[in-house]
């Protein structure tokens, strides 16, 4: 395939070629890649031993990635900041980025290092995730803006602990944000060293903490969600704890919000993949929350892009694209 540059890229998307910074709604350092998804209830074993799966599928990956384009099809001027490898999976994460409404100016390439890939083996309820980092961890603090508020209102932290670069930059980047009356939503993530360094650090820089049951119990060391969500609603002013099947729950000071997860719109209301459920989770609550809607709205767009999003392979397909 030739080699398409950003220029190439905007005519074929019809979005406009690299210009300077526009003050966007939104923006979010992402953690480009993209994502191989193959589906079956297989567990691989070793030994050379060889399993049939059922099907796969290429689509964009990264957890700020998928946050973005969900937010772009909810109306939100969004932006994402990072770079892609000189590479056919940079090629195809530019495409899929432009083509939901993704603002791409600031993405660089690199020349010499890959493009992100994460590997998925995904069934029903869960996945298992191998990830090649390449130019997901490529970000430094000196790609960060000076000032905050000259590119966006809103900044979306997600995904920091495969940001390794950018770990030691969040606190000052956040509080210059903090400073200049932006708004700051985190998601975690996951930590693949399981050590959840510097999170509760950031937590009094930010306004929405949106962790998934897992990594609000790890955090806390609590195994109750409401209670991990109110110990860590003393550090953060709205804590949103997604919780898969169960649901989710937003906590502020002692109130606590929760409503029920939906019936997946399939066939058989089997979810397709999780992949990127959460990612869209937060860009639907957060939507509703940036347009001042009470948490009981912000909850439910949230698990109506949650709900959509399980009926598609991938994290990108199946995204809600109604009105507000």
């Amino acid at each position: 395939m030739e080699d398409l540059r950003s220029e190439d890229l905007a005519k074929r998307t019809n979005q406009k070629p690299m210009c300077a910074p526009t003050l966007f709604e939104v923006a979010t350092v992402a953690d480009m890649c993209v994502d191989l998804i193959l589906r079956g209830n297989v567990r691989p074993q070793f030994g050379q031993r060889e399993q049939i799966v059922n099907s796969y599928c290429l689509e964009l990956g990264g957890s700020a990635n998928i946050f973005a384009t969900q937010m772009a099809k909810l109306g939100a001027r969004t932006a994402v900041l990072g770079y892609v490898g000189s590479d056919l999976f940079g090629d195809f994460v530019l495409q899929r980025l432009m083509e939901s409404g993704v603002d791409v100016s600031l993405v660089k390439r690199h020349n010499s290092v890959a493009t992100g890939l994460g590997v998925t083996l995904a069934e029903p309820e869960d996945r298992a995730i191998l990830t090649i980092l390449g130019s997901i961890d490529l970000s430094r603090s000196c790609d960060l803006p000076d000032s905050p508020r000259s590119i966006s209102r809103h900044w979306h932290v997600a995904s920091p602990f495969l940001l390794r670069g950018l770990r030691s930059a969040w606190p000052r980047f956040l509080g210059r944000a903090k400073a200049d009356g932006l708004t700051v939503s985190l998601d975690p993530n996951w930590d693949p060293d399981e050590s959840c360094d510097g999170i509760k650090d950031l937590l009094p820089l930010v306004d929405v903490f949106l962790p998934n049951e897992a990594e609000a119990t790890a955090l806390t060391g609590l195994t109750n969600s409401i209670e991990a969500g109110r110990q860590l609603a003393k550090a953060c002013p709205l804590v949103v704890i997604k919780r898969g099947s169960l649901g989710a729950i937003a906590v502020r000071d002692d109130r606590v919000w929760k409503i029920e997860a939906s019936p997946v719109p399939t066939a058989d209301g089997t979810p397709i993949d999780t992949v990127g459920a959460g990612d869209n989770f937060d860009a639907g609550f957060l939507r509703a929350w940036m347009l001042g809607k009470d948490i009981d709205d912000c909850l439910c767009l949230g698990r109506l892009c949650a709900s959509e999003s399980l009926s598609f392979a991938g994290g990108i397909r199946g995204q809600w694209t109604g009105s507000i």
